[in-house]
């Protein structure tokens, strides 16, 4: 009580409770407006993830449709229907492998229908099963497939809701049968899911998937058969109801996706507010009470500090003593006209101190810094040259003192973009920056980022130019990484994405080849073309299977083999292209002592070709093209060598010629992917790849592979160590 009757206690009890008032007015006015903002943002956020899972679903209904209705127009399917014969041969296996697309549809079941209902084909199900014998000609909508018209109506089946699909298949016209399946609509919860809500699907009736408490069921029923979207809240649950509004209403599906999110959403967060806010208030007033108390402290002790200083004066005759009081009362004032008195007889020696420790700490700061540091006079000579400056550009401050130091660094080629930068920092008195390429004694030209700043005097007059200079090399060399990283990134994806949109097609077309080869009632003369299609599908398909191992990446399989080996198969497959292109080619037979290599003879050989088609290619008439082969060191790998004498590459096209789809051939004779794969496939074994050329003087390919039995921890170092 005593410490509360003084003037520091009576302060300390005034602000503590001015903070306690604060407090909880803040508290009451925060979390009425956090209620009011978060219910808004959790129904925002309902409303969002309501439209986006109702398009989702929308979607993935679409597409199957879209599909049926395809495969019921699909030519293949409508002779299937129309011609009984042969349809064992190829009809069955096609339809046991046959899924509907998205979400669900490798589960659903797809029959092929003939014009009596009768089941023709249906997939996943052997040919000698009952269920292959299914008759739909006693179903209610049978009749509207056989008027011509598509049917989509909802079934159940198993205990589960399904949604009927039935396409006629249409000839001339006339209905002959159809294409139906069903989808277990249990499947679209997963899109819903993804949400991370609880989600159902309601038909005007009662959820076709996912679970609705009672009391909340017959408020949705309440809405009506076609239901704006709507929220309320039903017990401890916030619900919003989203109509369907695309593909389901455009069949007569009323439908509609019912969200809940459990109400504590909305409490608990504030809550937590709350609890910050209470004990952000109780830190709060702990600081008041420690700015109040050492406030009223401060006010006591000026006095006692002036008759401290002042005794020590008087007693000791110690003329370095100050009170240095910063209070703007008549103590203060006081205390500042007796520290001046003592301060003028020390002024000039603590002046002279302070400057040599000012200068002796830059001169430390400019001597370690990491980037270079130079400051230039009026005169362009160096005054001050750092370690790091010495070490970058390898001239010492004695060598450049003399002259210019930008003398002997700066060409000719970037000597206006300094001198820009010069005019710049003194027109504006503000650092002036860019990227410029200076020259190093020994390391030639370095990529630097220079900012220049002039130095004035108190006056504002100037005295010269600062320059720090930061080594670019490696931030360059990064940023190009970078960029071809997410350039590959991006090639891979849409490789990957053509190569499986072609896989179906290539698919049909080898199918319908093999089916028609099988016929023993073709002609010599069809069957001929028959096979010829089926070979170049299957070219295709081989096609689509690089890119897809350009986009993935795969561990190849490997074998042991020779080189020589190599070397005649590849021989082979290229000798009749370069006699028709007029062009030497010659392979020079391996050493016998040179070792074996461990690869995937398809991949390497396939590397090979492409190096040696580019070389043919680049090759004029009367050219020609060398293969060989010789070990590197012992134990070192093998370097395998394609040289051609055909017009080279300039550098420009040399630094894009590994880029994916990048080629200089005329259109429809190049897809630019042959250097991309070959290099894909010797680093997937652990080997590397060099590129000698230039314009006019021809190309030459090195290729080095590690020999078998290498450890793979070893390939890396001996790649390096090779190029």
């Amino acid at each position: 009580m005593r410490f509360f009757r003084s003037l520091q206690g009576k302060i300390l009890l005034f602000f503590f409770l001015i903070d306690v008032a604060t407090v909880g007015v803040l508290v009451a006015t925060v979390s009425g407006k956090a209620r009011e903002a978060l219910a808004e943002k959790i129904e925002q956020q309902l409303q969002l993830t309501a439209v986006t899972v109702s398009n989702d679903i929308e979607a993935q209904l679409t597409l199957k449709w879209d599909f049926m209705k395809s495969l019921a127009s699909n030519t293949f399917m409508v002779n299937s229907v129309i011609d009984p014969m042969g349809r064992g041969d190829y009809l069955v296996p096609f339809m046991q492998r046959l899924e509907l697309p998205g979400l669900g549809g490798d589960q659903t079941d797809v029959w092929l229908v003939d014009f009596a209902g009768r089941t023709i084909a249906r997939n996943r199900v052997p040919a000698d099963s009952p269920a292959h014998a299914v008759h739909f000609a006693d179903e209610p909508w049978w009749p509207q497939v056989q008027d011509g018209k598509r049917v989509l109506t909802v079934t159940q089946r198993e205990d589960h809701t399904h949604l009927l699909f039935a396409v006629p298949v249409l000839y001339q016209e006339h209905a002959e049968g159809a294409v139906v399946s069903e989808l277990d609509l249990s499947h679209l919860q997963e899109v819903a899911l993804r949400s991370g809500l609880e989600a159902a699907l309601f038909s005007g009736q009662g959820p076709l998937f996912g679970f609705i408490p009672s009391e909340a069921l017959e408020k949705v029923r309440s809405l009506g058969p076609t239901p704006v979207q709507t929220t309320f809240q039903q017990e401890d649950t916030i619900y919003l109801v989203e109509p369907l509004k695309g593909f389901p209403l455009q069949h007569a599906l009323h439908w509609s996706l019912v969200l809940s999110v459990p109400a504590e959403r909305l409490t608990l967060p504030l809550q937590e507010l709350r609890q910050q806010m209470v004990g952000a208030g109780a830190l709060l007033a702990v600081l008041f009470a420690v700015v109040i108390v050492w406030g009223t402290r401060s006010l006591l002790h000026p006095l006692e500090r002036i008759e401290d200083t002042m005794r020590r004066i008087v007693d000791e005759g110690d003329l370095s003593q100050r009170i240095r009081l910063r209070s703007r009362d008549e103590l203060g004032s006081i205390a500042r006209t007796f520290d001046e008195m003592l301060e003028r007889l020390e002024q000039r020696t603590a002046e002279l101190e302070r400057s040599r420790d000012k200068a002796a700490l830059l001169a430390h700061i400019t001597s370690a810094a990491p980037s270079a540091i130079a400051l230039m006079d009026l005169q362009g000579k160096a005054r001050v040259w750092n370690q790091a400056a010495e070490g970058l550009f390898g001239w010492r401050l004695e060598q450049l003192a003399e002259s210019s130091f930008l003398a002997p660094m700066v060409a000719a080629g970037a000597r206006e973009a300094i001198s820009e930068l010069i005019t710049r920092a003194s027109a504006t008195g503000q650092p002036a920056e860019a990227e410029v390429t200076l020259t190093s004694r020994e390391a030639g030209p370095v990529l630097v980022q220079l900012q220049v700043t002039r130095i004035a005097d108190a006056a504002g007059q100037p005295m010269g130019y600062l320059f720090i200079m930061r080594d670019q090399r490696e931030v360059k060399r990064l940023r190009e990484s970078l960029v071809q990283s997410e350039k590959m990134a991006a090639m891979g994806t849409l490789v990957a994405g053509l190569s499986h949109e072609l896989n179906n097609p290539l698919g049909i077309i080898i199918g319908y080849a093999q089916g028609l080869a099988r016929r023993n009632t073709l002609e010599d003369s069809v069957r001929g073309a028959v096979a010829s299609i089926e070979r170049q599908a299957q070219r295709c398909a081989q096609l689509v299977r690089a890119l897809l191992d350009f986009s993935r990446k795969k561990v190849p399989i490997r074998e042991r083999v020779a080189v020589a080996v190599l070397f005649e198969r590849v021989t082979e497959l290229v000798r009749g292209q370069a006699n028709r292109a007029g062009v030497s080619f010659e392979v020079l037979p391996p050493s016998p002592e040179l070792p074996e290599l461990e690869v995937s003879v398809q991949e390497i050989e396939s590397a090979l070709l492409n190096l040696i088609t580019n070389a043919l290619d680049a090759t004029p008439s009367g050219g020609a093209v060398q293969v060989s082969a010789q070990p590197v060191a012992p134990g070192g790998g093998v370097e395998l060598v394609v040289t051609d004498t055909g017009s080279g590459m300039s550098e420009e096209v040399l630094l894009r010629a590994f880029d994916p789809f990048f080629t200089t051939k005329p259109v429809g004779q190049g897809t630019g992917l042959g250097l991309s794969i070959t290099r894909n496939i010797v680093e997937a074994h652990g080997g590397a790849l060099d590129v000698k050329t230039s314009p006019g003087a021809g190309t030459t390919v090195r290729l080095w592979l590690p020999a078998a039995g290498a450890p793979p921890q070893a390939h890396r170092m001996e790649a390096t160590a090779w190029k």
